[in-house]
C-alpha cells in the first residue's frame, strides 16, 4: 500500500465543533497530524513552523474569509495546496476558489468518515491535471 499523499493538515476553522469533528475525523481516524487554527491570524502565524503539506480553510470565517487567509499565505510564501472548507458549492463559488489558487472544495455539512478520503481524491485529482515537471537534464 502505498503512503498518503500528504500527512500534515493545517485546519482552519471558527467552529469550535468543526475544528473537534476534523480533528478526529483525520487525526485519531485517518492518522494525519492535524494542526486546529480558529482565525486566520493564527493560520498565518502557525503556518511557518507546523509547515503542513496540506491547508483546509473554512471560506466563511469572521474578520479574515478564507479566500483573503489563502491570499495572505501565499504573500507569506507559502504554497501548501488548499482546499476549502464550504457551504456554497455552486459552480460560480467553484470556479472563483480554483481561480483562487484552491484545488478543491469540500462542502458543509460533511461525512467526516469520507474526508480523509475526499481529500485524498482532491489531492490525486490536482495531482494528475498537473503538466508533467521537465526532464532534468545531466
Amino acid at each position: 500500500m502505498s503512503p498518503p499523499p500528504f500527512q500534515r493538515v493545517l485546519h482552519v476553522d471558527d467552529q469550535q465543533d468543526i475544528r473537534g469533528i476534523v480533528g478526529l475525523a483525520l487525526g485519531k481516524i485517518g492518522g494525519y497530524t492535524v494542526r486546529s487554527c480558529r482565525n486566520g491570524e493564527e493560520a498565518i502565524a502557525e503556518a511557518p513552523d507546523f509547515a503542513p503539506d496540506l491547508l483546509l480553510l473554512d471560506m466563511n470565517m469572521p474578520g479574515m474569509d478564507g479566500l483573503t487567509l489563502l491570499k495572505r499565505l501565499r504573500e507569506a510564501g507559502i504554497a501548501t495546496p488548499a482546499v476549502f472548507f464550504t457551504a456554497k458549492s455552486n459552480p460560480g463559488d467553484l470556479a472563483n476558489y480554483l481561480a483562487a489558487g484552491a484545488i478543491g472544495t469540500v462542502s458543509k455539512p460533511f461525512d467526516p468518515l469520507k474526508l480523509g478520503r475526499q481529500l485524498v481524491e482532491i489531492w490525486v485529482r490536482q495531482d494528475a491535471s498537473s503538466p508533467p515537471s521537465a526532464p532534468s537534464t545531466p
